[in-house]
């Protein structure tokens, strides 16, 4: 419930403090007074846009500040607990607006973004403007009342949701086929070329190796030659092998080596000479035993050489860079292997997802169809009571043939009117005039107002147009919607303003050269007296304060 509304440089709105109670409450005032701008006002602490040009003249910056009472709002209570903007069971709102168009909010005391001021604003109060009635011809609103009073709101976030995933599925699937044709091509090309390369062996040891070979195959003959000459210099060459003429100094050496000590290391170091030369021999002659001038082996690693050069030339690298390429290529070639799996899976996957938004937009469905007629039913009844004697509504809920669902459903719903008898029933632009939608749309926010969870209705002169009688049924179903619910209402009828338990009254003042808005709570006897004014202009006589007197005392039995 709103408890205060606090007003500071708004438009012409110096400095104003406002207390609410529950119940009824009316506003009343001289047109022009200035009644709408506190609705203005709440509706900017609520989040609505704000404009440099409302701040009022000589001041740097309007600020607006409301209170709400949390005792019987655990909707509200509870996203403040989730938001972490709780404090003390209370939710006060805060809104600045500077003159070089900076705007701030702020929720018990923390700066917000103005968007969840907005969140407030859907958990706290509906504000019914004057101009309402012009929305209603829009399906949209006619849905959305449809949808209210039908209790579909959890159902509708769930679709929202499941809508707006299946349609991401729907996007990332359609994306994929586009693709497949050209993923096909690529899938085609790798495999080839995969193929092209499994049929050697590649690894790095493997072209290593087969370089090498390359190289001792293509140097055979200067292998054998040098190797030759290294043994015959070692071993066979006469009185100059270096075997003989190392095996012959230590021969000398070791002979005079009693007589000179210090030979002794030379002795050592000519054996180890004589040793290493010997295994040096073997070693050579090893090799000699088994190389060999092999042309056809050669032909064949130059043959395997030249296919990996001309492969490496075709992809732009080394041939000692094609086993790396060969994985490269392998794992991508898996990989678009793998993306017909996961079309498939993406298929399945959005067929759930489209199941799950067809069973939901059924459900929705059988619920609109299940509150159409009751409420075509009450609103009907409402509008007679509006001067519309003949009035009947219809609420016409079709689904789409062929099941095709959006995130509101699968359903066109219509609101369809017949003024007089004998006629059709039409859409409600066609058939009603403005006078007739403007009281339609009343009825339909008041058989509706019960069923919105807020504890705050707000009706900002939506009896414009409406008179005598008439004016008295829309008062008292507006009293009736107060004892479930806080009614602030803005009105130029007195049948309405003496249906209310509490009235304020707006004044504006000119002082100093300046404009001032006074807003007074009035006890019983300023009732009179206001409601009077509302009935009889300015000039006021005993006979209009005692019809004001008894219609308050009527409207408060």
């Amino acid at each position: 419930m709103l408890i205060s509304l606090t007003v500071r440089n708004l438009a012409v709105v110096e400095d104003l403090a406002l207390t609410f109670e529950p119940g009824m409450t009316s506003l009343t005032g001289e047109t022009g007074a200035g009644k709408s701008m506190l609705v203005d006002a709440l509706s900017l602490v609520l989040g609505d846009r704000a404009d440099s040009n409302m701040i009022r003249h000589g001041a740097e910056r309007a600020e607006i500040e409301a209170d709400f009472n949390l005792d019987n709002n655990t909707t509200l209570a509870k996203w403040l607990q989730e938001n972490e903007l709780d404090e003390d069971e209370q939710c006060h709102l805060r809104r600045t607006i500077s003159r070089d168009g900076r705007s701030k909010g702020y929720i018990n005391g923390r700066a917000v973004p103005l968007a969840l001021l907005k969140e407030v604003s859907e958990r706290s109060i509906d504000i019914h403007g004057q101009h309402a009635h012009q929305s209603l011809i829009r399906p949209q609103t006619q849905r959305e009342i449809l949808d209210i009073v039908a209790d579909n709101k959890a159902l509708l976030n769930n679709l929202k949701t499941a809508y707006r995933d299946w349609s991401a599925s729907q996007q990332e699937l359609e994306l994929l086929q586009s693709q497949a044709e050209e993923q096909k091509a690529k899938q085609e090309l790798l495999q080839y070329q995969v193929s092209e390369l499994e049929s050697f062996q590649l690894t790095e040891t493997h072209i290593q190796d087969l370089l090498q070979q390359q190289s001792q195959l293509a140097n055979a003959s200067q292998l054998i030659s040098v190797a030759e000459a290294g043994l015959h210099r070692i071993f066979d060459e006469e009185q100059a092998a270096a075997y003989d003429i190392i095996n012959h100094t230590l021969s000398e050496l070791e002979k005079l080596q009693d007589l000179e000590p210090r030979f002794a290391s030379a002795v050592e170091t000519l054996n180890a000479a004589i040793i290493n030369l010997d295994e040096t021999a073997n070693d050579l002659r090893h090799y000699l035993d088994h190389i060999d001038l092999d042309p056809a082996r050669l032909n064949a690693i130059e043959d395997e050489l030249s296919q990996l050069h001309d492969i490496a030339r075709k992809h732009h690298v080394e041939v000692e860079q094609l086993p790396a390429l060969y994985e490269e290529l392998s794992t991508e070639l898996e990989r678009l292997s793998n993306s017909e799996v996961h079309l498939a899976e993406l298929q399945k996957a959005l067929s759930n997802k489209e199941a799950n938004c067809l069973a939901l937009s059924r459900e929705i469905h059988e619920k609109r169809v299940k509150t159409a007629k009751p409420l075509a039913k009450q609103i009907s009844a409402s509008i007679k009571q509006l001067a519309i004697p003949s009035g009947e509504i219809d609420i016409e809920v079709v689904a789409n043939s062929d099941e095709k669902f959006s995130e509101h459903g699968m359903d066109s719903v219509r609101i369809l009117v017949r003024t007089n008898p004998g006629q059709p029933s039409g859409e409600l632009a066609k058939v009603a005039s403005g006078g007739e939608l403007a009281r339609i749309s009343l009825a339909i926010q008041v058989v509706t107002a019960g069923k919105r969870t807020v504890p705050t209705l707000i009706f900002d002169e939506v009896d414009v147009g409406i008179g005598g009688s008439v004016a008295e049924v829309v008062g008292q179903h507006l009293r009736k919607l107060a004892t479930t619910q806080q009614v602030i209402c803005i009105t130029h009828l007195p049948q309405v303003a003496a249906q209310a338990h509490h009235q304020l009254q707006v004044n504006k003042k000119h002082l100093d050269d300046s404009t001032h808005i006074v807003v007074d709570k009035l006890d019983r006897q300023q009732r009179i007296e206001e409601i009077a004014r509302m009935l009889g202009g300015v000039n006021l006589t005993q006979k209009t304060r005692s019809h004001a007197e008894e219609m308050l005392d009527q409207a408060q039995q």
